[in-house]
């Protein structure tokens, strides 16, 4: 046994090497952090990313701490965060302090604090867990020679507490209360996917429009979401990095009013990126959505609301609805649909779509929708903020009754407008693809798919505003119009309210105003001048401010007398003669009580294109000139007919915008593909 006098020995040298080694860690501590700071910095390049710790602090309590630490991944994503904790309580955790995850188009994930309990942490197995502010979520990582699987499960995850998703500092996603699982195995080159998750009480973006002071609005954060609403969430796929090939066999998803089916196959992708779309909703509830959506109903189909009335004169103001009052009170009507889509993404005209859609309306028909089928009168307001009374009547001296409309001027609408109006019901997916495509190329709305009837929603009932909520609105009321009215009904009343350029509404009227005659005596070019206007009515103004339209301006009419030739709605002397004339608008000036405007976006250059020459095999001479004229020809293989002509909405060699005919500087129109265009079989229960 030690002496005694050892002992006191050892009790005295302990302070001292405690102290000792003290000295030591503390003059040991900032290479230690530099060298964490620099391995941490290293394993991110290693894998890609590029890694930023601002300070490393060793220490007793926590033992470990980073500050401003921010990860990116080539620009595109980063990851960031005030603090990185490291503690030891039996097992590692991690305490995350204000962490965001910025992605594309304003997108970012913001959680405030959140800890997490590592319960493995081995080379070949990482797992951890959320301990705080919620439990419930568990993120692991196993890898075996040759294949990694990835595994996030969630079980009854209440989101709101955990994260925010927000879209430029707007919220716009509230995951409700998250159950399923998402896996991931790489292997051989190849990730696979499986998904399978639900949230009850979710909340999606609003669609509605915000006010500019809205972000000051107590309640905007509120109203930038819609109703709680479930979802379900259901896809299975490969996607082959090497080959650019992502295939996705199902998915499905339930949202609100509306569940969807189908498969998706992208092609090419970084290089020349390819879709094979086949897509089934079962049903959409239109009101349902609308409300899921944070949008009222539409004001006009409210009580006492719109701005169309009986020509009785029972007629009220426009009526705002109360936000807060559920869609759900109405019945709007549902729809079905079948879809497919294939089609390269560089070239829109590729895009080939069949669709099938049933609507089925309410039992009862909404007061304002029913009422369009007799006479009735529509409010609009003038550039001077007056309003003004239009009669869709035959008791008015403006209305012209569609059996007064020339021929050859619907042809020649329909044409430009809407190729497909008498075969759809209302809706016409057709030309949605390559205006996205056009959209997101020009980099804004510059390409329009609505059809007439869409059209004809807007004008009645709906604002001005380009949005997704306003958009849906349409939607829902466009397959309301078909359901009540015949499309000879739909296309009069058209013609009759609306806009031909400054407080000009009505076909008679701009007849009249422009040329001095009523619709019935308008020449082919007259007519199609008229036509080519319906696009930007006040825009184009300053196209024919001295009288005479421009450049611009009459390629786009002397393109719609080619596709009135093509179809031969025009005899080749017709046509001849509406090229060689003069087009003179009289003296409303057009443009004089007109505010200055730049010309629409889409609209063509000032000058004219140069021409190609003329082709062995070029059609009769009067075309072939005009085709000169605007940088086209239309080969005689390309098939006569509305939906296939070239340059109509529906010929798949067709790359001018559905909405008015925009020519390319230069550009010969290859042969039309009968076979390779769109083909549609409607249903519609009334």
């Amino acid at each position: 046994m030690p002496h005694p006098y050892k002992w006191r020995r050892l009790l005295w040298l302990l302070p001292g090497a405690a102290f000792l080694l003290v000295l030591a860690a503390l003059a040991a501590r900032p290479s230690l952090q530099r060298a964490i700071k620099a391995r941490l910095e290293a394993e991110g390049a290693r894998r890609g990313l590029q890694v930023r710790i601002d300070a490393v602090r060793l220490g007793v309590w926590p033992p470990l701490r980073l500050r401003r630490v921010a990860v990116e991944q080539a620009g595109r994503r980063r990851f960031a965060a005030a603090e990185v904790e490291v503690w030891w309580r039996g097992r590692p955790r991690l305490v995350v302090g204000d962490a965001d995850l910025s992605g594309p188009a304003g997108l970012s994930v913001h959680a405030a604090w959140t800890v997490w309990d590592v319960l493995a942490s081995d080379r070949d197995h990482l797992k951890i867990a959320l301990a705080r502010p919620a439990s419930g979520l568990v993120f692991e990582r196993v890898t075996t020679p040759g294949r990694t699987i990835w595994t996030a499960r969630a079980s009854d995850l209440a989101t709101d507490r955990l994260l925010e998703v927000q879209r430029a500092g707007r919220p716009i996603l509230d995951g409700g209360t998250l159950r399923g699982a998402l896996q991931c195995i790489e292997e051989a080159g190849e990730i696979r996917f499986d998904l399978d998750a639900t949230a009850q009480s979710a909340r999606l973006p609003a669609l509605a429009s915000e006010s500019p002071d809205a972000a000051e609005d107590a309640d905007s954060e509120e109203r930038s979401l819609g109703a709680p609403v479930p979802i379900a969430l259901q896809a299975t796929g490969i996607w082959n990095r090497a080959e650019g090939i992502l295939e996705v066999p199902h998915f499905g998803a339930a949202i609100a009013g509306a569940s969807a089916s189908g498969t998706v196959t992208l092609r090419g992708l970084g290089s020349d990126p390819a879709i094979d779309l086949s897509v089934e909703v079962e049903r959409v509830d239109f009101a349902e959505l609308l409300r899921a959506s944070g949008l009222p109903p539409p004001a006009a189909l409210a009580p006492g609301g719109g701005t169309v009335a009986a020509a009785s004169g029972e007629r009220s103001a426009a009526a705002a609805v109360d936000p807060s009052r559920p869609a759900a009170a109405l019945d709007l009507g549902a729809a079905s649909l079948a879809a497919t889509a294939q089609g390269r993404f560089s070239d829109p005209a590729s895009f080939v779509v069949t669709q099938r859609l049933r609507f089925t309306p309410p039992a009862r028909l909404p007061a304002v929708i029913a009422r369009l089928r007799g006479d009735f009168v529509h409010d609009v307001t003038l550039s001077s903020g007056d309003r003004r009374v239009i009669a869709v009547s035959p008791a008015s001296p403006d209305f012209v009754p569609l059996g007064a409309v020339p021929p050859l001027f619907r042809r020649a609408l329909l044409l430009a407008e809407d190729a497909g109006f008498a075969s759809h019901p209302g809706i016409d997916l057709r030309e949605v693809p390559a205006a996205i495509l056009t959209d997101l190329a020009r980099g804004g709305a510059v390409r329009g798919a609505s059809t007439i009837t869409q059209q004809l929603a807007k004008n009645l009932f709906l604002s001005r505003e380009k949005n997704v909520g306003r958009k849906l609105q349409e939607l829902s009321l466009a397959l309301l119009l078909e359901s009540a009215l015949s499309k000879d009904r739909i296309l009069e009343i058209y013609l009759n309210v609306i806009e031909w350029g400054p407080d000009l509404y009505g076909l008679g009227p701009a007849a009249r105003a422009y040329f001095g005659r009523e619709p019935a005596q308008l020449t082919a070019c007259q007519a199609a001048f008229l036509v080519s206007l319906i696009p930007a009515p006040v825009k184009y103004q300053v196209s024919f401010k001295d009288g005479t339209p421009g450049p611009g301006l009459r390629q786009l009419v002397d393109g719609l007398l080619a596709k009135l030739r093509s179809v031969d709605a025009l005899t080749e002397e017709e046509y001849r003669r509406a090229l060689d004339e003069p087009i003179v608008v009289q003296g409303r000036g057009a443009a004089a009580a007109a505010p200055a405007a730049e010309p629409a976006a889409d609209a063509p250059a000032a000058d004219p294109p140069a021409a190609d020459p003329p082709a062995a095999d070029a059609p009769p001479a009067a075309a072939a000139r005009a085709g000169r004229r605007f940088g086209l020809y239309f080969p005689p293989s390309c098939p006569r007919s509305p939906q296939s002509a070239p340059g109509s909405r529906h010929c798949s060699s067709n790359r001018s915008t559905s909405r008015g005919f925009h020519p390319p500087t230069s550009a010969t129109i290859s042969p039309c593909s009968a076979t390779g265009s769109a083909s549609t079989r409607w249903t519609r229960s009334r």
